[in-house]
This record gives C-alpha cells, structure tokens and sequence, in this order.
C-alpha cells in the first residue's frame, strides 16, 4: 500500500502529462473543419485536467488515505459514465436542432469516450494503490 502523498503525486504527474498532451493534441486537430470537434472537445478535457492537476499540486494537505480511495473510486465511476455519454453521442450524433453536424458530434463523443477511458484508468490504478 502506498501513502496518500505519493498516490496523490502520481496522478498529478499523470493529469499533467495527459492534460499537456490533450491540449497539444486537440489544438492539432481543432484545425481542420472535418477534425474540429474532436480536437474542441480533446482540447478543454485537456485544459481541465492541467487546471486540476495544478490546484491539487498546490495543496499542502493531502486527504487520509481511505478519503482519498473513496474519492478516486466515486471519481472511476464518473469517469465509466463519461464513457457511456461519449460513446452515445458518437454513435447518435444528435445534432441538437441543427446547431451541431453529424460529424462534428461523432467527433466530440468520441473525445469524451478516450478522455474517460483515460481518466478511469488514471483513477483506478491510483485507488487500487491506496487498498487497504
């Protein structure tokens, strides 16, 4: 078992590094008219992650162990659910009243479901460090 310090500077690490690489990433594909939801959607999760990172890392408390497991595995099943949406609006590309192409919502929910997908694993690995 590891300590909730060095759990909690794992995933900062990690948040950071995932968040600078979705920011480069979906500023990339934010580009081109046929990539742009993808890369919008990339480029904010990866903004999002780079804020959350740096909040947490200028923090001086770190949550008790157990706190902080409960809080990855609330955070795991979030992460499952950002999944789901994202693969919903990928494969029913609404395009809410004409305000988003096709293309452009496959495009978004398939960033959400990567983003998901790479939080779930960022979280859980860290939650499975903290059993007891």
């Amino acid at each position: 078992m590891s300590s909730a310090r060095t759990v909690t500077r794992t995933v900062v690490r990690r948040l950071t590094r995932w968040g600078t690489a979705a920011v480069l990433v979906g500023g990339a594909f934010a580009l081109p008219r046929r990539t742009r939801g993808f890369g919008v959607q990339t480029l904010m999760w990866g903004a999002i992650d780079l804020t959350l990172a740096a909040v947490t890392r200028g923090r001086d408390k770190v949550s008790h162990a157990q706190t902080l497991r409960r809080i990855l595995l609330v955070n795991a099943a979030l992460d499952a659910g950002y999944v789901a949406a994202g693969a919903h609006l990928a494969v029913r590309t609404p395009t809410l009243g004409g305000r988003l192409r096709p293309a452009d919502a496959r495009g978004h929910g398939l960033a959400v479901v990567l983003q998901g997908a790479a939080l779930f694993v960022i979280d859980l690995s860290a939650a499975r460090r903290l059993r007891r």
